[in-house]
C-alpha cells in the first residue's frame, strides 16, 4: 500500500473576526477613511453653518445699531430745523424737516424689517410710537410758527418736545440700545464657545486618523507583515530539506490558507521522497534478493535431500529428531526464500470479473487442508456468493489464503472462523475475516513493502504485507480491528 502523508498539524487556530482576510482589511481601512473623511466634512459644515449664523447675527446687530443711530441723528436734526423755523425765520427749515420725515420713516421701516419678534419688536415699536408721537407735536408747530406767539411757540417746545415726547424717544432707544448691547455680549459668549467646540471637534478627526494609523499598523502586523515574516522562515526550512516543519496558519485568510497549502506540499514531498527511498530500497532488493535466493536454495536442497537419505529407523531417536529438524528448517527457509521472491516481485492484477460463490468454492479445499489439522471451523453463512468482484483471482485467493490460515492458526481447538462478503456502504466489496484468538499481541500497519513481525513459529511475516500489497494494486485497503470480548477482524476493502 502506498504510504500516506504526514500528519498535518493539528494545533487549532483562534477564530479569524469576519475582516480578517487581505480584502476584508482593505475594506475596513477605506471605510474607516471615508468614514473620517465624512465625519470631518460634517463638523466643518455644522461650524460653517454656526459661525455663518453668528455672522449673520453680529452683522445684523450692526445694521440695527447704525439704523437706530441715524434714526437718533435725523430726529435731533429734525429738531433743529423745528428750532430754526420757529426762533430764526429760517425759509428752508420747513423743507429740511419735511426731507429728513421721509429719512426716519424709510430707517423706521427698515427697523420693523430687520427686528426679531419678542422684546426687540416691542422696543422697536415704541421706538416709532415714540417718534410718531414727537411729530404729532412738530408737524403742526410749523405752521403755527405764524399764528402764535413767541412765548406759545417756546411753552409748546419745552413743555411738549423735550419733557414729553423727548423723553418717550429716548426712553424707548436706551431700551433698545439695551437689548443691542446683551445680544452682542451673548453673541461673543457664543462665538467663544463656538470657537472652542469648533477646535475640539475638529480635533476628532485627527484623534481618528491616529487612531486608525496605529491599528492599520497593528493589523498589519499582526495578520500580514508576522505571518509573512513566519511563512518566509517556513518556506526557507523546507527548502533545506526539513520536509517536517510546518508553517503558521495564521493571518489574514488568503495568508492562512497558502501556508496550509505550503504545509499540504511538503506532507506531499515528504511522502514522495519517502515512497522514493523505498522504491530505491525495494530496488536494491529485488536486484539482490534473487542471487540470494538462487544460492541459498542449492545448499538448501542439498541439505534436504542428504537429511532425508540419512533418515533411517534404526537411528537413535535424538538423531532421528535433529534429522527432522533439519528437515523442517530447511523448508521454513524454503517457504520464507519462495515468500520473499513472491513479495519483491512486481506485478500487475490482471483484473476480470469473479464471482463471490467461485471465490468461496476456489478457497474452501485450501482452507479444509488447514483445519484438518486442527479442530476449527470456517462459517460462510454470510459469503454473498451472488456478488461479483473485479479483480486478479490468483492474486486475491494467495492474499486470503494467508489471512485466513492466520486466523485459523490464531483462534484456539473447536472455535469458528467467520468469512463475511457483502457490498460496503460507499458501494465497493468488502471482505471480513474474524477469529477468535487472543488478539493479535500488534497493531499491524501495513506500510507498502513492509513486512510485519510473525507470532507463528513457522511464519514468514510477509502473509499481512503480501496482503496489504494485493489491496494496493486493486486500489483498496486493509484494516485490522479487534473484537470484543477476544479475536481480531481483519477487513480487505477492494473497489466495486
Amino acid at each position: 500500500m502506498g504510504s500516506s502523508a504526514p500528519p498535518m498539524p493539528t494545533t487549532l487556530e483562534p477564530a479569524l473576526p469576519p475582516y480578517a482576510s487581505l480584502r476584508g482589511l482593505a475594506l475596513a481601512f477605506a471605510a474607516g477613511s471615508l468614514l473620517l473623511v465624512a465625519l470631518t466634512v460634517a463638523l466643518g459644515g455644522v461650524g460653517l453653518f454656526l459661525w455663518h449664523q453668528s455672522t449673520q447675527e453680529s452683522l445684523r446687530l450692526t445694521a440695527l445699531v447704525e439704523e437706530m443711530q441715524g434714526v437718533r441723528g435725523g430726529l435731533y436734526r429734525q429738531m433743529k430745523e423745528v428750532f430754526d423755523a420757529t426762533f430764526l425765520q429760517d425759509g428752508e427749515a420747513q423743507g429740511q424737516y419735511l426731507a429728513l420725515s421721509r429719512q426716519l420713516e424709510a430707517r423706521l421701516e427698515n427697523l420693523d424689517t430687520m427686528a426679531r419678534p419678542g422684546p426687540e419688536q416691542t422696543a422697536l415699536n415704541r421706538l416709532a410710537s415714540a417718534y410718531r408721537s414727537l411729530r404729532a407735536h412738530t408737524d403742526p408747530l410749523l405752521v403755527l410758527t405764524r399764528t402764535h406767539s413767541s412765548a406759545e411757540e417756546r411753552r409748546l417746545l419745552e413743555t411738549e418736545l423735550e419733557q414729553g415726547s423727548m423723553r418717550r424717544f429716548e426712553t424707548a432707544f436706551g431700551e433698545i440700545e439695551q437689548q443691542v448691547s446683551e445680544k452682542r455680549t451673548a453673541l461673543e459668549h457664543r462665538h467663544t464657545a463656538v470657537r472652542r467646540l469648533w477646535t475640539l471637534l475638529l480635533a476628532l478627526p485627527v484623534v481618528g486618523m491616529l487612531l486608525v494609523l496605529l491599528w492599520s499598523r497593528l493589523i498589519l502586523r499582526k495578520y500580514i507583515l508576522g505571518p509573512l515574516v513566519d511563512l518566509r522562515e517556513a518556506t526557507g526550512i523546507i527548502s533545506r530539506g526539513n520536509l517536517e516543519h510546518r508553517a503558521p496558519q495564521r493571518g489574514a485568510r488568503e495568508i492562512a490558507e497558502l501556508a496550509r497549502s505550503i504545509n499540504q506540499m511538503a506532507a506531499e514531498l515528504a511522502a514522495s521522497r519517502n515512497s522514493l527511498v523505498r522504491a530505491e530500497k525495494q530496488e536494491s532488493l529485488g536486484a539482490l534478493v534473487p542471487v540470494l535466493a538462487h544460492n541459498i536454495r542449492n545448499p538448501l536442497a542439498s541439505i534436504r535431500a542428504t537429511a532425508q537419505v540419512l533418515g533411517d529407523g534404526a537411528l537413535e531417536r535424538e538423531l532421528q529428531d535433529g534429522l527432522r529438524g533439519i528437515i523442517a528448517t530447511t523448508d521454513r527457509l524454503e517457504r520464507w526464500t519462495h515468500s520473499l521472491l513472491s513479495y519483491l516481485n512486481p506485478f500487475e492484477p490482471q483484473r476480470v470479473a469473479l464471482d463471490a460463490g467461485t471465490l468461496a468454492n476456489t478457497l474452501l479445499p485450501l482452507l479444509n487442508a488447514h483445519s484438518s489439522q486442527k479442530p476449527v471451523q470456517v462459517d460462510l453463512s454470510n459469503w454473498q456468493r451472488d456478488l461479483v468482484l473485479w479483480a486478479d483471482p490468483l492474486l486475491l485467493e494467495q492474499a486470503l489464503h494467508g489471512l485466513v490460515t492466520n486466523a485459523l492458526e490464531a483462534s484456539p481447538p473447536g472455535a469458528t472462523v467467520a468469512l463475511g462478503l457483502r457490498r460496503d456502504p460507499s458501494g465497493g466489496i468488502q471482505i471480513d475475516i474474524d477469529d477468535t484468538g487472543p488478539g493479535m499481541p500488534f497493531e499491524p500497519t501495513p506500510q507498502g513493502l513492509t513486512p510485519g513481525p510473525t507470532t507463528k513459529p513457522l511464519g514468514t511475516g510477509l502473509g499481512i504485507a503480501f496482503a496489504a500489497k494485493v489491496c494496493d494494486v486493486h486500489g483498496g485497503s486493509l484494516h485490522f480491528l479487534r473484537r470484543e470480548p477476544a479475536g481480531t477482524r481483519v477487513r480487505l476493502v477492494l473497489p466495486a
